[in-house]
This record gives C-alpha cells, sequence and structure tokens, in this order.
C-alpha cells in the first residue's frame, strides 16, 4: 500500500470516529430519493456513510490526490475537486448539502453559502457541523493556518442573508450543527 494511502486511511480512520454521525443524520434525514452533496469531503469517509441511505451522493474536495482516493475507495461516491464558491452543477440539483467540520477553511464563507443556495433544490436543506471558535481544537487549527471560524449567531446571520430560513442548532461534542432550508 502506498504511504498516501495509508495516511489517507488514517485521516478517514480519525474523521470517521470523531464526527457527531447521530446528529448528522437526524439533521440530514437521508431519503432513497435524495442527492446529496457533501462538501468538503476529505477522504469520502462520511459520504460514504450517507451513501447506505441514499442512491446519489457527490462529495467535492480542492484536493485532488483525496478525490483519487475516494474514487479508489469509495466507486459508489461521485467524488470530484473543486471549490465550495464555485460547484460544477445546474441550479436547483441537490436535494441536500452537509459540510461537516470544514466550513472554517473556505476562501470566500458568503460566496459558499450562496452557491449553496443556487445548487439546492426549492425547500433544499443545508446541514453545517463546525467548531467553536473559543475551542482548543479551533485555537490550534488558527495557530496552523488561515482559517475563519464563525459563531453560532454569525453563521445563522450568514445563512439568512444567503436566503436561507434557519431550522435548528444543537451543540456537538466539539463545536454545533446547524440546519437551514432554501426559501
Amino acid at each position: 500500500m502506498p504511504l498516501s494511502d495509508l495516511s489517507q486511511r488514517i485521516s478517514s480512520w480519525i474523521r470517521k470516529g470523531t464526527y457527531p454521525k447521530k446528529i448528522l443524520l437526524e439533521l440530514l434525514s437521508p431519503r432513497k430519493e435524495d442527492i446529496i452533496l457533501d462538501v468538503g469531503a476529505g477522504t469520502g469517509v462520511i459520504a460514504n456513510e450517507i451513501s447506505f441511505y441514499c442512491d446519489e451522493v457527490f462529495a467535492l474536495e480542492p484536493n485532488p490526490k483525496r478525490v483519487e482516493y475516494m474514487k479508489r475507495r469509495y466507486p459508489q461516491v461521485k467524488a470530484f475537486d473543486g471549490s465550495a464558491e464555485s460547484i460544477q452543477f445546474p441550479e436547483s440539483y441537490f436535494t441536500k448539502i452537509y459540510v461537516i467540520s470544514a466550513l472554517h477553511h473556505f476562501r470566500d464563507q458568503d460566496a459558499a453559502l450562496y452557491e449553496f443556495h443556487r445548487v439546492l433544490k426549492p425547500n433544499g436543506m443545508l446541514v453545517i457541523n463546525e467548531w467553536d471558535p473559543g475551542s482548543t481544537s479551533s485555537r490550534v487549527e488558527n495557530s496552523i493556518g488561515k482559517v475563519r471560524f464563525l459563531t453560532v449567531n454569525d453563521l445563522k446571520e450568514k445563512l439568512q442573508k444567503s436566503g436561507f430560513v434557519v431550522n435548528e442548532y444543537r451543540k456537538a461534542s466539539r463545536g454545533y450543527f446547524v440546519s437551514a432550508t432554501k426559501t
């Protein structure tokens, strides 16, 4: 096994063990007929789990090496590279979109939220999981790279400005979840 694959598998194992699966599934409520997009999919481990609940799961990831890994490891997930600010799909394509611990990496969070609104079908669901800005994890990540963590209130405000109606907020072990609907 190539060293890069080993690194990806370790990353997948960590991500699978640390994301709040129960909350994501409750908020996302994936159904067989859904067309779901995982934005900032990483190694695709979460997209793979979501694929057990619906037939069409797409995974957007800016790192081409991770996209190739996903294609080899999870062929049922339709992985592609690109940015959250410019999703290469037509308007009203997806029924649901989720972002797990990745929003802080987006170059332009406002542009990404408008893009999510564009590619979601009317009444489509968006679920975002993010770390609290004051948490140890976010402080460490802030010291490593240029990232921007939002408070839950800041995220809610941005969602509303982007044309979403905020449905629910839930506290999670390392942050929070916000679900919203496209109006």
